[in-house]
């Protein structure tokens, strides 16, 4: 996993934020890059795309997490990684 370098300095905003996305994985020689939503973001984000009349919501490599933190999105890629990694390479 490849965190940048402002991650832990910003830590509390993003986990305010409830949304990153510049976490980079390796797997087998092909790079990830998840996008990692809390439930709360997520509603939001959703409501937001319905209402400018699109229609649905589409999230390439979304990853829910109760909070977006550093111990979060480590347990949810684990996770993946122990479930089929299904996310689609960049």
């Amino acid at each position: 996993m490849r965190w940048p370098h402002y991650f832990d300095e910003q830590a509390p905003l993003i986990e305010a934020k409830g949304w990153f996305s510049d976490v980079l994985v390796e797997r087998e020689g092909q790079y990830y890059r998840p996008v990692f939503y809390d439930p709360v973001r997520l509603g939001q984000e959703i409501a937001e795309e319905m209402s400018n009349g699109a229609g649905f919501f589409r999230e390439p490599n979304l990853v829910v997490v109760d909070r977006v933190t550093r111990d979060h999105i480590e347990a949810a890629i684990s996770a993946l990684v122990d479930n089929g990694f299904n996310l689609l390479p960049e």
